[in-house]
Formats: C-alpha cells, sequence, structure tokens
C-alpha cells in the first residue's frame, strides 16, 4: 500500500509539471482580421512550420469586422490558448489587449503587419511577430517600368487600419520625389470598396492595393472596375496577382507564415514572447499576370520577365 501511495504521489506531480497537465493538448488559436488570399496563405504557412506537433490548432476570421476581432479576441482568451497568433494589424491590435494582463496572460505572435509600431505591437510586452512591409520605392519604380507614361495613381484603403494609414503617409512624399501623383479614396467596409475603385478609376492611370485588408478582400471588385476602364491594379501581395491584379513586388505570404510559425514553436517550446525579436520578411519577389498585361495592351520587357519568379501563363 506505502508503495502505491508512492507511485501515485510521483505520477501526480510529474502530471502537475507538465504543460499538458489533466491530458490537455496545447491549443494555438489563430485569428485572420479578413478572409482573402494573402492571409489565407498565411494562416497556411503557420500550419507548415508547426506540422508533426502534439498541438490543437484553431482558426478563427473577424470578416473585415473591427468589433468582430475584438469579440474573437475576448474568446480567444477566455480559452487560455498555449500562443494566440494574429494575422492582420487589426487582428493583432485587438488580441494584444490580453498580452499583459495580471491573470492568464496570452503570448501574442503577430503575423502580416505591414507597421508594428505605428500599430501599438513595437515596444509590447509578451507581443512578437513577423511584419509583411516591403520598400515602397522599389515598387513604385516596378510600375513605371511596366507604365513608362504612369502619372497618376489610386488607392483605396481603410483609414481604420494603422498600416494602410501608415503607407499612405510613406508614399506621399516618395511619389512627390517620383513627379507621381497620389489619388486617394477611404471606405471603411470591403463593400464600400467597388465605389471608391470606380471613382479612382475614372481619374488614375492605375490602382494600387497594398497590404490594405479591407481593399484586398474586394480584390475581385476592384479589379473589374479598373479593367472596365483598361487600367491595371497593382498589389503589393504576389498571392493576389493570380486573382486579376497585374503585377507585384512583395513577400511570399506562406513563407512569412512559415516564419511566424517558428516563433510560435519557440514559445511552445519554453521560451517567451518577450525574448523574441520582432522580424521583417527578408526577401520580396516578383510576380506578373501575363494575361492581363495583354489585356491591356501593356509590353512587359525581357528585363522584367527574367526577373520575375512568377509569370502567370
Amino acid at each position: 500500500m506505502r508503495s502505491l501511495k508512492k507511485i501515485l504521489l510521483a505520477t501526480a506531480m510529474a502530471a502537475a509539471a507538465s504543460p499538458c497537465f489533466g491530458g490537455s493538448t496545447p491549443t494555438v488559436y489563430l485569428m485572420k482580421i479578413a478572409d482573402h488570399r494573402a492571409l489565407d496563405e498565411t494562416v497556411r504557412g503557420v500550419r507548415d512550420a508547426l506540422a508533426g506537433r502534439d498541438i490543437k490548432i484553431r482558426v478563427e476570421s473577424a470578416q473585415g469586422n473591427p468589433s468582430t476581432a475584438l469579440q474573437i479576441a475576448q474568446k480567444i482568451a477566455a480559452k487560455k490558448p498555449a500562443v494566440a497568433v494574429a494575422v492582420g494589424t487589426v487582428a493583432a491590435q485587438s488580441l494584444a489587449n490580453y498580452a499583459n494582463r495580471i491573470e492568464d496572460p496570452v503570448p501574442i505572435v503577430y503575423s502580416s503587419v505591414t507597421d508594428p509600431k505605428s500599430a501599438g505591437l513595437i515596444p509590447a510586452a509578451n507581443v512578437t511577430g513577423v511584419s509583411n512591409f516591403v520598400p515602397l520605392r522599389p515598387q513604385l519604380e516596378l510600375f513605371r517600368k511596366l507604365q513608362p507614361n504612369l502619372e497618376t495613381i489610386g488607392i483605396a484603403y481603410n483609414p481604420g487600419e494603422a498600416n494602410s494609414v501608415a503607407i499612405v503617409n510613406a508614399l506621399k512624399p516618395i511619389c512627390e520625389e517620383m513627379g507621381i501623383g497620389l489619388v486617394l479614396r477611404a471606405a471603411t467596409r470591403t463593400a464600400e470598396m467597388p465605389q471608391a475603385a470606380a471613382e479612382l478609376a475614372r481619374r488614375v492611370d492605375a490602382i494600387f492595393v497594398s497590404n490594405d485588408n479591407t481593399a484586398l478582400a474586394a480584390l475581385a471588385a476592384i479589379v473589374g472596375v479598373a479593367d472596365s476602364q483598361g487600367i491595371p491594379v497593382y498589389v503589393s501581395d504576389r498571392d493576389a496577382v493570380a486573382l486579376g491584379a497585374l503585377a507585384a513586388l512583395g513577400p511570399n505570404q506562406r513563407e512569412v507564415g512559415r516564419q511566424t510559425g517558428r516563433m510560435v514553436a519557440k514559445i511552445l517550446d519554453g521560451e517567451t514572447a518577450d525574448s523574441i525579436a520582432p522580424e521583417w520578411v527578408t526577401s520580396m519577389t516578383l510576380s506578373i499576370n501575363l494575361p492581363v498585361a495583354e489585356r491591356l495592351s501593356i509590353a512587359v520587357s525581357e528585363e522584367l520577365l527574367s526577373e520575375a519568379e512568377e509569370l502567370i501563363q
């Protein structure tokens, strides 16, 4: 009997010391701010990096609604996950509220956040992640190579997304230096984006969608409006080129997800979010949609054809 008591005591102490105490499997929650191809690829990349681990992965989408993002963040925090991954700026800001609470703080790893500093994620306790920001000037230079006579460019953006505001503010001086007129139209909901794009398409030579999740969720409609006016749509997300944009010079979003997933793995292995430095994408590559170029009578030079990592035929 005494031996049995010792065995039971030892088993109880080992279980208490285990992160899977009570037989529970660690859960990683991912929240996307919206549903579109780039963020879907990011989530796939996170799953890639965590494949083979004994964990549960749950994915939620805020459907582009900031209020819904706050509700989902509250629900996720109540579940006390091992790690919460926020895909998109508004999702990250919503979840970050629970990173440093007194009881049961939740480690937050953000992904596909353009400007984590202006979003209040750097510095922030118990928060780290990966930014998908890529320099803007090389992108504008690409547009000029495809459209040598480019004089005006339009941006449809959501002023409620800190990432979009940061991009617009950064674009203004660059466009001025390059002699490109910048025309802006704000839209706070995906349903408003087609009208904003229609107003732009009548006034500009091209439309640029750069990491604005509200606009990316309406990309098909924006492309349709631009096509009707005979102008191209450029994007920063390579994954969006297949949806009808002309070109992108940007990161591979699935690789951004893998980069994020490797951070999550470190936390699952015992590191703290505070001990993991925020990261940025390490490279950007060129993707060109050749049928769109042909339809718009835009000549793609041999130089660009040779530089492109992806040519959509």
